[in-house]
């Protein structure tokens, strides 16, 4: 409370003192320019003020919510520089005059075209600043080069909306506004994901609005110190206004430079981002382990515009068309020819052919294992009911694409079989890519005879879902509408409501059924304090409380109750079943733990910690040829899907042969990095040279990780249409020439 009732007094010192000098301005008429014109008080002057005391207003009222970090020393810097910023607005006329008297004939005053440009790259270094700040505390741990860059595409913004608006500062002003709301995105989106904003974020906001209710938007000091230097950037764009001359005064030479000026930096810009190569010829690369480092090393902008270039999907290199259906070809006879002539894939085979079993693939949120971070340090053990599944058909860590969020990537890996690992940074297919194409075990069983089912208790549009379930050719989508009257959780559907769905769907009919559930009960944020007693845990952490760890806890105890009593009723049904369950990624906070209690390892296996949940597949029958004693594999999650297809015998297709036959050199591959056969870890950007591999099958794996990008090219783009998604491509869905054939449209 104690910053709110800084802030309102500030806001009230800041107005008072305005009022002052429009007194003073009133009664001192002596203030004259130097042709000895008097300078009237201006309009726009209080339009700065009433922009400043806004300013503190939002922070009194906010923090009054208590969603201001309760910092006194900031709270009184910050306004202390506000307050000044609004008085010297206000008084802008007057300190003007003075300045250009007390500098003489000669001074920088005197010359107002490079005063004015100088004021304008003084305002973007705040607003740069403004951006940086709120979420990139140590500005001296960026790279000086990356700094310098990020400062020029910033004031040249601010420069070219100046000096297109004819020197006035209001396009100027909103452009640094948007810097510092960027800014303040970037801090909530790397608090409630430790991730930074990536270019594909901007194609899914609408997923982010609809689930960002859990969240608390609490301010810390850094953003405090943002509103500061945005509040410095006006200041020094309403002193450029002051340097330009009158309206009156103007001439149309004077009109046409202005405009050359602006547009020769707003093209300086567009030309600087989509001619340079920032990955290649500047060398700004966005790790896939680390991105968050990148962009506080490099910058926001910088590191968001080498993300956005690398979108469009790259040729592998040496690619051709003949070689990857030849590669496919290879993998898949070889295939045939090992585990697919198998005894046990044969009895497999034969024995689906005769039961056709529904399969159901829950995909639950954020579902984890955090006992791989010692046991949390509070004798944390798991899911039991999970660890407990004993008559499994396989069982293991499964590497996913996708940390603190990102939910849409594992479920593209699941469905299609493509891995994110060439599919750059910050890329989501699901609102980017076309993926009518894509082959994917909706339509692999659809094809089959099934009916097949996708289901989301939540918004058919997060994610673009209900397009790419019709691309995929699902037969129905059942989104929120279809869970009306369910039962909630922190105000999600949970997941025993949406097994109560797939129980109703089984018992609807004999035919076989495809399911895909994508639950929503353990969606982040964890500080809502909406469980109920009863459900609520009491884990220690190093002898401490954390009340955002225990409701995920307590979150993954029941989601592991409700995947307990599934089985059991699957268990109990007269027709046979196989699930497929896993976990999408591992929440936002683990990377703490990470780092502060597995120092002494490789940087691989650092990373893929985090990028590491779980899988089951089990059935309710006696799978033929399948020991079914839940024998633990590790895979990835492109390779999930070809798995559960060769276990239960259903027929696969020869990119999901080739995929199994890759497995044997490269067991599993996500955006971090790949695993060779003997099971060390390799980072993506190291994928050239690894001395600490053993030679034959490092070289192996490179091998493998290069023929399935040209293979997942082949399946994903090279069909010649637009490898961009509809809704980027501007096409109306009814109309889209790329519909696949026999798609139908669901709801």
């Amino acid at each position: 409370m104690l910053v709110s009732v800084i802030s309102f007094i500030a806001a009230a010192a800041s107005i008072v003192l305005c009022i002052m000098e429009c007194r003073r301005r009133s009664l001192d008429s002596d203030t004259q320019d130097s042709g000895g014109s008097i300078l009237p008080l201006k309009r726009s002057s209080m339009v700065w003020v009433v922009l400043m005391v806004a300013l503190q207003v939002f922070l009194g009222v906010w923090s009054a919510l208590g969603l201001v970090q309760d910092d006194i020393v900031s709270a009184l810097i910050v306004n202390a520089v506000i307050t000044g910023a609004a008085f010297l607005s206000c008084a802008r006329p007057r300190l003007y005059a003075r300045v250009r008297a007390i500098a003489g004939p000669d001074g920088l005053w005197h010359h107002p075209q490079v005063a004015c440009a100088l004021a304008t790259v003084l305002a973007g270094i705040f607003a740069t600043l403004a951006l940086e700040i709120p979420s990139n505390h140590n500005l001296l741990w960026m790279y000086p080069l990356c700094l310098l860059l990020e400062v020029v595409l910033v004031a040249s913004a601010v420069a070219g909306m100046f000096y297109l608006a004819q020197r006035r500062a209001g396009l100027a002003a909103l452009l640094s506004f948007a810097f510092f709301a960027i800014g303040i995105a970037e801090y909530f989106v790397v608090l409630f994901k430790s991730q930074p904003i990536q270019p594909g974020d901007l194609t899914a906001i609408a997923t982010a609005a609809a689930v960002g209710g859990g969240y608390t938007f609490t301010l810390s000091c850094y953003c405090l110190y943002g509103m500061m230097f945005l509040a410095l950037s006006w200041l020094t764009l309403a002193y450029a206004v002051v340097l330009a001359p009158e309206p009156s005064q103007r001439t149309r030479k004077s009109r046409l430079i202005n405009l050359v000026v602006g547009a020769l930096c707003l093209a300086f810009i567009v030309c600087h981002v989509t001619v340079i190569d920032y990955y290649n010829f500047l060398r700004i690369q966005v790790y896939t382990w680390r991105p968050l480092e990148s962009y506080y090393r490099q910058g926001f902008l910088p590191s968001f515009i080498s993300s956005a270039q690398t979108i469009q999907p790259r040729k592998p290199e040496g690619y051709t068309k003949d070689d990857a259906e030849e590669l496919v070809e290879e993998y898949a006879a070889s295939f045939d020819e090992g585990a697919g002539a198998s005894e046990e894939r044969t009895q497999a085979v034969d024995q689906f052919e005769g039961e056709n079993p529904s399969v159901i693939v829950v995909m639950n949120e954020t579902f984890s294992d955090l006992s791989i971070y010692q046991n949390l340090h509070a004798g944390y053990e798991g899911p039991e009911n999970f660890q407990s599944i004993s008559d499994a058909l396989q069982t293991g860590q499964l590497y996913v694409s996708a940390y603190g969020g990102g939910t849409c990537n594992t479920e593209f890996e699941v469905l299609t079989g493509n891995s994110m690992a060439y599919l750059g940074n910050g890329v989501y297919p699901y609102t980017i890519y076309n993926l009518t194409h894509a082959e994917n075990l909706a339509k692999q069983f659809s094809d089959l005879g099934y009916a097949t089912t996708a289901m989301h208790p939540n918004h058919a549009t997060n994610w673009n879902r209900e397009n790419v379930y019709a691309d995929f050719g699902f037969d129905n989508f059942l989104s929120i509408e279809d869970f009306e009257g369910s039962d909630t959780l922190r105000g999600m559907v949970t997941d025993e409501a949406t097994y109560d769905k797939i129980l109703e769907l089984l018992n609807s009919g004999d035919d076989p059924q495809f399911i895909f559930d994508v639950t929503m009960q353990n969606h982040s944020g964890y500080t809502t304090g909406l469980l109920p007693m009863s459900m609520r845990t009491n884990y220690l952490i190093d002898g401490t409380y954390d009340a955002e760890v225990n409701e995920y806890l307590a979150l993954i105890e029941e989601s592991d109750r409700a995947l307990g009593e599934f089985l059991n009723e699957l268990e109990n049904l007269d027709r046979p079943v196989v699930v497929v369950f896993f976990g999408d990624h591992q929440p936002f906070f683990p990377s703490d733990y990470n780092d502060e209690w597995f120092t002494n390892e490789d940087a691989a296996t650092h990373s893929e910690r985090l990028y590491q949940t779980e899988y089951v597949i089990w059935a309710n029958y006696d799978v033929a040829g399948r020991a079914q004693e839940s024998d633990e594999v590790d895979l990835s999650s492109n390779y999930l899907g070809a798995a559960l297809m060769e276990l239960i015998g259903a027929p696969m297709t020869d990119y999901q042969k080739a995929q199994m036959a890759l497995r044997a050199d490269m067991p599993a591959i996500n955006s971090v990095g790949f695993q060779d056969a003997g099971g060390t870890w390799h980072l993506t950007e190291s994928a050239s040279d690894d001395p600490t591999a053993a030679p034959e099958v490092y070289a192996a794996a490179l091998k493998a990780r290069q023929d399935l990008a040209m293979m997942q090219y082949l399946k994903l783009f090279d069909h010649g249409d637009s490898v961009y998604t509809r809704t980027l491509q501007g096409a109306a869905n009814e109309t889209d020439p790329n519909l696949a054939p026999g798609t139908t449209q669901i709801k």
